[in-house]
């Protein structure tokens, strides 16, 4: 049964202090440790590293106007997601070998630096270097994923990880709406918008050095604590066992450490083939491209768009614009619940279900929204639309992700995690292509989702489909 629940206490089936359990139910507003206060570490992490990553695109008219750029603006939005690829890998291995707690905190540590250095660009290059470094923040999706797939049992983690997920995924409208009115602030004194921008970059770097220090020294790896800790306990267990057991168990316990010694020699590169190669894990590479993929080129697009579109002034477009982002707030979350509750009733295959009409209902509302876009009343109501679908399917595609080959979910969460990262490459290219006329960027993403919607079927996941196939005797 799925339990979600608004209370401060602790789950009623796991004890606050109880280190070896993970919770089977989500308490939104439990902050005990470990798991409800490691929760919210993780999705507050996420959604700070997204005022770092995307920091620059509300202020993009002041910094074309200072570097004198044209096209090259649209160009940098590319550059925004291309690093974060290499980097959602790296960071899944990372996970599975030192722990999220590690990674989350030096990711937004190391992202803070090309932040604040970024209001000292001069020109086309600088602005790419700078783009491209910050992308490292965008990293931080897959830690907080580790982090509750760690904490949480799997009833609830469809739901865990679409709630951390989705209101992390606020930090693309909160940046929409904190940059404008830091931007605002800091003009009012210093009357120079070159200047201004340039100083509003300071924020979003100091909020990721403060949400790096919060993993430091708030969260836990997992229900049993640091990571490294728990490696350890576990190595010096199965020493033990091997001391108190008789010589031919001994021998059969060195015959099976050596075989776990020369495993580890071949190194998670083994891990990473494993899992590129499985034909379901490409799928939903593909499938969270059309999701992620699609917000993130979104985000860099959506304000400037109503902007030019309707004539609106800077600060009221970015305002709109931050629409999209905010409907993260339940958006993501509400996927995974309705995954988790699908998997209740038809197993695995409501999964999948769930997953196909989500995403078909995404591109449906996308293709509307090309044809809506005369009106600014009718472009607002179909952006409503088309943002909660496409977020919802972020949240099913990570309540299927889990089961793929839960053995390594680390290194397939971070695959995942790059596949919506190059959807954001994809489509920011997209949208950059269509730069003089945004609305047909809309309409051809629309029609490559519906088409992708439909690989759903081609899925197999804890061995059952949408449509069973039965073989013939």
């Amino acid at each position: 049964m799925i339990d979600v629940k608004l209370k401060t206490s602790p789950p009623p089936t796991v004890d606050e202090n109880d280190r070896q359990t993970k919770a089977k139910s989500l308490h939104i507003l439990n902050f005990s440790k470990p798991h409800g206060l490691t929760f919210h570490v993780a999705w507050f992490s996420f959604m700070i590293a997204f005022t770092g990553w995307y920091a620059i695109a509300p202020l993009k008219p002041y910094i074309k106007s200072d570097l004198k750029l044209t096209s090259e603006i649209a160009t940098s939005d590319i550059f925004s997601v291309s690093a974060t690829v290499v980097f959602r890998v790296t960071a899944g291995l990372l996970c599975d070998v030192i722990g999220p707690r590690r990674v989350m905190a030096t990711l937004l540590l190391a992202g803070a630096i090309p932040t604040a250095l970024a209001s000292l660009i001069h020109n086309a290059d600088g602005l790419y270097a700078s783009r491209f470094f910050i992308g490292v923040l965008g990293a931080t999706f897959v830690p907080c994923q580790f982090y509750t797939t760690q904490m949480y049992e799997k009833n609830v983690v469809g739901s865990a990880n679409a709630f951390a997920g989705g209101w992390g995924n606020l930090g693309g409208g909160l940046t929409y709406i904190l940059m404008p009115l830091v931007f605002n602030a800091i003009n009012s004194s210093v009357n120079n918008t070159n200047t201004s921008w340039r100083i509003a970059m300071i924020i979003p770097a100091g909020l990721c050095i403060i949400a790096g220090l919060m993993n430091i020294f708030l969260a836990d790896d997992s229900p049993a604590g640091d990571w490294l800790q728990k490696k350890k306990s576990l190595e010096n267990d199965k020493i033990k066992e091997v001391h108190d057991a008789s010589e031919k168990q001994k021998n059969d316990a060195y015959v099976e450490t050596s075989e776990q010694i020369e495993s580890t020699k071949k190194g998670k590169f083994t891990e990473l083939s494993r899992a590129f190669f499985n034909p379901y894990v490409l799928i939903m590479m593909m499938q969270y491209a059309c999701t992620f993929g699609v917000e993130l080129a979104i985000d860099n697009v959506i304000g400037g768009f109503f902007i030019t579109q309707f004539g609106l002034e800077n600060t009221s477009g970015n305002f709109i614009g931050a629409v999209f982002g905010l409907m993260n707030l339940f958006s993501r979350a509400t996927g995974g619940v309705v995954s988790d509750y699908a998997n209740q009733k038809l197993g695995m295959r409501g999964r999948l279900l769930s997953q196909f009409f989500v995403l078909l209902l995404e591109g449906i509302f996308l293709i509307i929204f090309r044809f809506s876009v005369d009106s600014l009343t009718s472009a607002i109501v179909v952006l409503i639309f088309f943002s909660f679908f496409t977020q919802a399917g972020c949240g099913t595609s990570y309540g299927i992700a889990p089961y793929i080959d839960p053995s390594i979910y680390g290194t397939i969460a971070g695959l995942i995690g790059t596949g919506g990262t190059l959807g954001g490459l994809i489509f920011n290219s997209l949208f950059a292509h269509f730069s003089s006329s945004i609305r047909e960027g809309f309409l051809v993403t629309g029609v490559v989702v519906v088409v992708m919607s439909f690989t759903t079927f081609l899925l197999k996941v804890s061995g059952e489909r949408i449509i069973p196939i039965k073989r013939s005797k």
